[in-house]
């Protein structure tokens, strides 16, 4: 597979905030976000056998949490598919933007859908990655933003409760500028606010 690298920390966003987990980034990915704050997936990343993930993953045994992030992983859906097979038990979230077709959706707990608007440079795209095992994160920079994300919500169907609304930033005073009207917003309508937590404590 396509690997950039592989760390265990806490799950800094969305749905299981907080948890442990390892965290398997995947390399390579379709779009190029302005904002983008893993541009270093973009190059630089190694071929490793995937003998060698699963026992590098394995050095961490306090924890069954994996996150495959990236880039892109649904580029690379049969290495998922391999990761399932060699850790059936554990708890698997995909980080996506939701661009791709998906053919992996019974080897993975959770979709952590971030579909990326016009403030990310990217052109408009169809949302791919829709079922009962997603939710959907959407990075917010400016008031300016929330009318095309209400127009995606509305275009998919997407429910309150699995909408996640999230601060643009990489540093911890970016993070705390833009959360204020992000958190009012989501107490109207019934979404849940995500801020980043690994960004505010300081940790990868």
């Amino acid at each position: 597979m396509i690997l950039n690298e592989i760390f265990y920390s806490i799950q800094g966003e969305g749905l299981n905030i907080g948890k442990p987990a390892v965290f398997v980034r995947f390399g390579n990915c379709n779009l190029k976000c302005r904002w983008c704050d893993t541009k270093y997936t973009w190059r630089g990343n190694k071929e490793v056998a995937l003998g060698n993930v699963i026992k590098e993953i394995r050095k961490y045994k306090q924890c069954k949490h994996l996150v495959i992030t990236g880039g892109e992983p649904m580029l690379q859906q049969k290495a998922i598919l391999a990761l399932r097979k060699a850790f059936p038990k554990y708890y698997i979230e995909v980080e996506t933007n939701g661009s791709q077709p998906v053919c992996c959706f019974d080897a993975v707990d959770l979709f952590t859908v971030s579909y990326k608007t016009s403030n990310s440079g990217n052109a408009p795209y169809e949302l791919k990655t829709r079922n009962e095992k997603c939710v959907y994160k959407f990075v917010v920079g400016g008031k300016a933003d929330l009318p095309e994300i209400a127009v995606v919500i509305k275009k998919y169907k997407l429910p309150a409760n699995k909408i996640f609304l999230m601060p643009r930033g990489v540093t911890r005073a970016a993070i705390l500028k833009n959360q204020n009207f992000i958190v009012d917003y989501c107490k109207i309508k019934g979404y849940t606010f995500s801020t980043r937590l690994h960004i505010l404590l300081g940790l990868k």
